[in-house]
């Protein structure tokens, strides 16, 4: 669900500038319309600095990792932040130069290496008395194969896979075709220690910056100051000037829920505003509130985009949906608890700052529990069925998704089910847009397409998968099916004339019969990701366990193998099954739901609050 806005817009003589924002500022739920494209020196010399304090903050939280600093994070600071920043930004800008010369150094220093350590002054010296060295490199069986009876060379170093060799002549230039080898004119001691000393001078500056780390919540602090000052200097560029420049506007949008409060300030502070609702085409900022449970689902709607204010929000059926697909394609209910587990732990230690991540993978691992017992029965890629491992026998009775070929419902069979069921939601999804944004005449259309998938199920399960619950009335589904076709042919594009509308409305229809087979099917994967992590699972086992039957170095090699083995299979899956149900949302149930997104967030014109208690 999303909030309703209404537009307000604000005037005021161009003295009560400075006022007017503090008011918005302080009332802190307007969304203004701030002009993007004026350019504001002051705006970008705080734009300058708050990006080098982000950088520094930044820098400094690497080194704060460590034990070292940890405990000084928040000290005593005597320095200014722009003390700090400088001083920071140097010590970087050091080692950043010291780490690109090291790379440098260290590439001369492998081209050297096996050539040893050698004086190339000496090299010099003889060939000003008509003495050369040419210094080349070769593969073995190409070294091998050269005759070289009439070649005065002489071998410096045997690699792996080649060899390293110089000719000595009196000759400029070689006369051999192998690869020439053209070696840095330093000392390879030389190298050595420089490398070491800016290995030491790296390690110093590490330190120095660390030193730095209990300025992190300082620097913090200025940031919010910051944007703060930032975004008091964006609105007071971004009125509109009226009357010779004596009167100023600026319009924004605030969530229905607030008008009250907004008004008792506003009327309070003599403030001159008008209040109007959104009108077609108007750019409203959007704002998801939805219940607590799809609310934990919501980072997942952000990953895509959010919806515009003329649509619904999907988050909902996304709710509804997506622990359904990630347990269908994780698959095991052993890896289900894994993931329960692991959550429940994150919500004391590692979820502790953020444990909505910590119910959504309870949520999750929950449903993936109950999904790899009901469906095709497996844990950690052990089966349920019956004559299998006694230990686990007693859960084969809840098995009722099995993967049974002659049994209709199986997992094969169920993915599919699953892809139509949210197909069809989708479908009903954009028909309800339509009618609650569009009109009638809009979603006319979209019936026609609900008719057409409809009536192709019906006709698919009752003549071609032959269940007579749905063999009567062939008449009806094949009169269904041609009223969706004309639906689509008459009202797919309502902006062209009629004769010109039915003849174009060919492409649409081969769209929508190509489409939904094409929709359907890609819900394989969810039997094929939940069948690999199964198999692996089961490989592992296999394995696994004949290795434990070989002793007590076999228990020891065997239990490791186990966790390695189901560590890394349970890694494949849970990524898997995070990815693909997202492709499936954003592609599938999307399209069918005819999202258009391009949804603004709201963002209200408010002063960022300093928490001095950090």
């Amino acid at each position: 669900m999303k909030s309703l806005f209404k537009k307000i817009t604000l005037l005021a003589f161009h003295k009560q500038r400075e006022a007017l924002t503090e008011t918005l500022q302080d009332l802190g739920v307007i969304h203004l319309e701030t002009k993007s494209d004026f350019r504001d020196d002051d705006v970008e010399e705080l734009e300058r600095q708050k990006y080098q304090i982000e950088r520094v903050v930044q820098i400094l939280e690497k080194r704060s990792t460590e034990k070292i600093y940890r405990e000084a994070v928040g000290e005593t600071s005597n320095l200014s932040s722009q003390e700090v920043v400088k001083e920071v930004l140097e010590l970087q800008r050091e080692k950043e130069e010291r780490i690109q010369l090291r790379q440098t150094l260290s590439k001369d220093y492998v081209k050297l290496e096996p050539w040893g350590d050698f004086d190339h002054g000496k090299l010099k010296a003889l060939a000003e008395r008509g003495v050369y060295f040419h210094f080349f490199s070769a593969g073995k069986k190409e070294f091998n194969q050269y005759d070289w009876q009439s070649e005065s060379i002489e071998i410096i170093h045997r690699g792996a896979d080649r060899i390293y060799f110089v000719e000595i002549g009196r000759e400029i230039e070689s006369k051999l075709t192998f690869e020439p080898v053209i070696l840095p004119p330093r000392k390879l001691r030389d190298l050595k220690k420089e490398l070491e000393s800016i290995e030491s001078r790296h390690e110093q500056l590490n330190q120095s910056i660390g030193t730095f780390t209990k300025y992190i919540k300082k620097l913090g602090k200025e940031l919010i100051e910051l944007e703060n000052r930032i975004g008091v200097q964006t609105v007071n560029s971004s009125y509109d000037k009226h009357a010779e420049n004596r009167l100023i506007s600026i319009e924004g949008w605030f969530p229905i829920h607030m008008e009250d409060r907004l008004r008792f300030v506003l009327d309070k502070q003599k403030m001159t505003y008008s209040v109007s609702e959104a009108q077609a085409g108007d750019k409203v900022p959007v704002l998801l509130n939805n219940a607590k449970y799809p609310r934990l689902f919501e980072n997942i709607t952000k990953i895509f985009e959010l919806p515009n204010y003329y649509e619904m929000d999907l988050t909902p059926f996304i709710a509804v949906f997506y622990p359904i697909l990630f347990a269908y394609c994780l698959g095991d209910a052993g890896y289900g608890l894994v993931l329960l587990i692991a959550s429940l732990i994150g919500w004391f230690t590692f979820l502790k700052t953020n444990r909505n991540f910590s119910i959504l993978g309870v949520i999750l691992g929950s449903v993936t529990t109950a999904m790899g017992i009901v469906k095709s029965g497996s844990v950690f890629g052990l089966p349920l069925e019956k004559g299998g491992y006694s230990f686990l026998e007693f859960l084969s009775a809840y098995v009722i998704i099995p993967d049974d070929q002659d049994f209709i419902f199986n997992a094969f069979n169920v993915a599919l089910m699953i892809g139509v069921i949210q197909i069809v939601t989708g479908i009903i999804v954009s028909i309800v847009n339509k009618l609650k944004y569009k009109g009638v005449n809009e979603a006319l259309a979209q019936f026609g397409k609900l008719f057409i998938v409809g009536s192709l199920i019906w006709i698919f399960l009752g003549d071609m998968q032959e269940m007579t619950l749905f063999q009567p009335y062939g008449f009806l589904r094949k009169g269904i099916l041609v009223l969706g076709i004309l639906m689509v042919l008459l009202f797919h594009d309502m902006t062209i004339p009629v004769l010109k509308r039915i003849a174009s409305g060919v492409l649409p229809l081969f769209f929508i019969f190509t489409g939904i087979l094409g929709d359907v099917l890609s819900y394989v994967r969810l039997f094929a990701l939940g069948v690999a992590s199964s198999v692996l699972g089961l490989v592992v086992n296999q394995i696994g366990i004949q290795i434990l039957g070989n002793g007590w170095w076999g228990i020891i090699i065997g239990i490791v193998f186990l966790l390695f083995g189901h560590t890394l299979n349970f890694g494949i899956a849970i990524l898997g099954s995070f990815v693909h149900p997202l492709r499936l949302t954003f592609v599938e149930f999307y399209n069918n739901a005819q999202f258009e997104g391009g949804g603004m967030e709201y963002k209200p014109f408010r002063k960022e609050v300093i928490n001095e208690m950090n």
